[in-house]
């Protein structure tokens, strides 16, 4: 059974802006990579549920300024082995490391999402935003 956290299109605003990419994860050519099955749920986010609670509790509590709180809760995202959806939640630890202001370990998270699947992944485009910001 899966312990996942699905956000369909129409549901959209409800979901974390990290997540929005899931919806679009296609770059150039993935679209013809994808098989029946596949653009069945391409155009969900889907993320594991125990590893996106972690992620909520992170973005709450530096919301809240409980900087202890939210350390202990990124330190738990990272250490949790995500059952399903392991590249989307190896995107939201990169999300993290971007805002704790260190793009090297964000991109070393997204890189280890497109080893985990090159094709049709949100990565694709956080490694693109991470270069941009880099930059500036």
């Amino acid at each position: 059974m899966c312990r996942c956290v699905r956000f369909m299109p129409q549901e959209i605003f409800c979901a974390p802006g990290v997540l929005w990419l899931e919806m679009v994860r296609d770059v150039s050519d993935d679209l013809n990579y994808r098989n029946s099955l596949e653009r069945a749920w391409m155009d969900w986010a889907e993320v594991d549920a125990v590893p996106f609670l972690f992620y909520l509790q992170y973005l709450n509590y530096g919301s809240l300024g409980a900087r202890q709180r939210q350390q202990t809760a990124l330190q738990r995202l990272v250490d949790t082995e995500p059952v399903f959806h392991p590249e989307t939640v190896l995107n939201i630890i990169g999300h993290c490391w971007e805002i704790e202001g260190l793009p090297q370990l964000a991109e070393i998270a997204y890189r280890r999402s497109l080893n985990i699947l090159s094709r049709n992944n949100a990565a694709n485009w956080h490694l693109r935003h991470l270069a941009r910001s880099m930059q500036n």
